[in-house]
């Protein structure tokens, strides 16, 4: 037990935390900062698609699923394949599991 000014704290105050080593944490959060690209990554898991799919089952235009999409691959979330004339979406292993998490929540 550690008396401080006003309070006594049950855990031994070893080291600081270091809060650069939550920012990547926090960047990826960024990511899933409307319902829409949260939509998106739900589908995703689901099975890949297309734009045209997602827009379909979003009711999204095509310009602005292809930013959210474009923003959730930066963010490592989402690869891309071409596959003849479209190109087709899916989640990698980092937005699975991100996925997963999310689902946790609900």
């Amino acid at each position: 037990m550690f008396i401080y000014k006003r309070c006594v704290c049950r855990v031994e105050p070893h080291d600081k935390i270091d809060l650069a080593e939550f920012s990547g944490i926090a960047e990826q959060m960024k990511f899933l900062s409307t319902p829409s690209r949260i939509a998106i990554l739900s589908l995703l898991y689901k099975a890949p698609h297309c734009v045209c799919d997602l827009e379909t089952h979003t009711g999204l235009s095509q310009t602005l699923l292809s930013h959210h999409l474009k923003d959730l691959a930066k963010g490592g979330l989402v690869a891309s394949a071409k596959e003849k004339t479209f190109v087709e979406y899916r989640l990698t292993t980092k937005g699975r599991k991100l996925v997963r998490m999310i689902g946790q929540i609900k």
